[in-house]
Formats: C-alpha cells, structure tokens, sequence
C-alpha cells in the first residue's frame, strides 16, 4: 500500500503574505492601546478549540495575558527608573506579541461566541430572561437593557417585544452591535417622568459618536463575564459602579462571573462579594451557581452616586 503524506500547516507569516494585513491593536479598557508592529511577526491564526474544554483553557490563558499586562502597566506607571522602564516594555511586548498570535480580541470573541453556542451551554440569556418574567417585569412599560460585551445582537431578539436592547462592545463583532467602551460612556441625570430624550442633551459626550444612546439611564445594565475581562482590580470596580450609574432608580443588574472567581480566589468570595454590592447600593435578588458559572441579580435600592 502506497504511503500517504499529510500537508503540515505553515504558519501565516505577515511579512510575505499578499492578503495579510497588520492586525488591529488590543484594546483593554481603561488602559493604552496596545500597537504591535505585526509585519515582522509570524503570526498562527487563532485556532478555536475542538472540544468546549480546550476552548476554555485558552480563554483562560488569554485572561491570564490580559491580567499580566495590566500588571505591568501598573508597575510602568509607578516607575521612574529608565532602565526598569525598559525592561518592563519589553515584557509588555512580550505579552503584546502572545496575544496577537493567539489571534487577539477577534480570537478571543470568536472562541465566547461558540462557547455561547446551545452545543456548548448556550447563552447567559435565558438564565435571566426568566427572572426578569418572574418580577413581572414582562408586563408594564418596554425595559431599556444594556447589553455590556455584548457577543450577539440576538440574544434577547425573542423578548424583543418588553425589551429593547443597546448591545455595546469594545471590539464589535457584528453591525448590529455598537462599538463602546463601557467605561467611556458619560453617566446621564435621573430624567424626570415624561420627560423626552431631545430635553436631555446637554449630557451628550462629544468624544463618541454613540452618545444619543446614552442620554438617558437604563433599566437594566448586563455585565456578563465581562468584569473578569478586565485585568486591573480598579477597573473593576469602576465598572460595577459605572452600572450603578447608569441605571435608573430601582434598575436591575445582571452579572455573571467564572465561578472560580468566588470559590478559588484569595481576595474574593460570595459574602464579600455580596458586600461590596451593598456598598454600591445594591440588593442582591438571585444567586446561581453553575458547574463554571455565577450568577447575579441585583436591584439598585439605594443611589448612592
């Protein structure tokens, strides 16, 4: 029997192909783009895992870039030595570079939309559509929701009658989803009841061409595995009062979490979570656990910003 030979792949090397481009730059929320000079890299196209195992674990080591990046970004702030800034670049660059061979944000949202998928789990979604019909809040006036993150400008398409989305991502994926950084948006005033949206633009925010949508607060604000995203502990915290900020008066927030995040973790679990969203002014109203999920519900009680 004649032997078969299988093709080896080779690596896309940017420097010679024709249809290659220099990809776009990482951007982190809170922190610098990160520009990469990517023609003299050879870069692997990002490879989405066979099983929803092996996609998780670069997900995760993705995370874990993200983290070492902000550390670093940190310690370049707090330095003034030359030499220690130097050295500090260069592992910036270091980690800059692994991203980008990973495939960077499109990887990375291309790998949590099929982690989406229903053969993977299927979405965050239709864990809260249900409490949401459970507080009645199905049947009075249309919620405005704030998708953080989002993945899909579908996931709550089928409640599309009592909800009416604004999806907003750093790194949209789709034309229906708007490209925002959540931490940019410019937090609006509590309108008076039947007030119109024209009252209210003093509060539009020059520096987006998204501002419109964000003139008035929100009843609901989704940040579903997006606060893990981040890697400064800061920014996290900016972001669950940011959420606060853009609700209105007794407005729902929806947060889910890797559940490692309050059952493996030295500085956090859920009683000290659920402390830090009192302080915010917030009252927890459901709590779920998965196999690798958390999930929370909060009502905005108190406006304490």
């Amino acid at each position: 029997m004649p032997k078969t030979h299988s093709k080896r792949r080779r690596p896309v090397t940017a420097q010679h192909s024709p249809a290659s481009t220099p990809l776009p730059p990482i951007h982190i929320s809170g922190h610098e783009k990160i520009i990469i000079d990517t023609t003299q890299l050879t870069v692997s196209r990002g490879k989405l895992g066979k099983s929803s195992t092996e996609t998780r674990r670069r997900i995760n080591h993705f995370h874990t870039l993200i983290k070492q990046y902000a550390k670093l970004g940190a310690l370049k702030q707090q330095t003034s030595d030359p030499q220690a800034i130097s050295e500090v670049d260069e592992q910036i660059q270091a980690v800059s570079e692994e991203m980008t061979q990973m495939g960077g944000l499109d990887w990375y949202q291309r790998a949590s939309l099929l982690g989406q998928s229903k053969q993977r789990g299927g979405d965050t979604s239709r864990w809260f559509v249900p409490k949401l019909r459970e507080l009645d809040l199905h049947k009075g006036q249309k919620l405005r929701l704030l998708d953080v993150g989002a993945l899909s400008c579908l996931n709550y398409a089928k409640e599309r009658a009592w909800i009416d989305v604004t999806p907003i991502d750093l790194n949209s994926q789709e034309p229906g989803i708007y490209q925002q950084d959540f931490l940019d948006i410019k937090p609006p005033y509590v309108t008076p009841p039947n007030s119109k949206v024209e009252d209210n633009k003093d509060t539009e925010d020059s520096s987006t061409s998204n501002s419109h949508l964000f003139r008035v607060p929100f009843d609901v604000v989704c940040l579903s595995l997006v606060v893990n995203f981040i890697g400064d502990p800061v920014k996290r915290g900016d972001m669950l009062r940011q959420a606060a900020q853009l609700l209105v008066p007794n407005g729902y927030l929806f947060l889910v979490l890797p559940l490692s995040c309050v059952t493996n973790s030295r500085y956090l679990n859920d009683d000290h979570f659920l402390a830090i969203m009192t302080h915010l002014g917030f009252t927890q109203l459901f709590s779920h656990h998965t196999a690798k999920l958390a999930y929370y519900v909060y009502k905005l009680t108190s406006q304490l910003f």
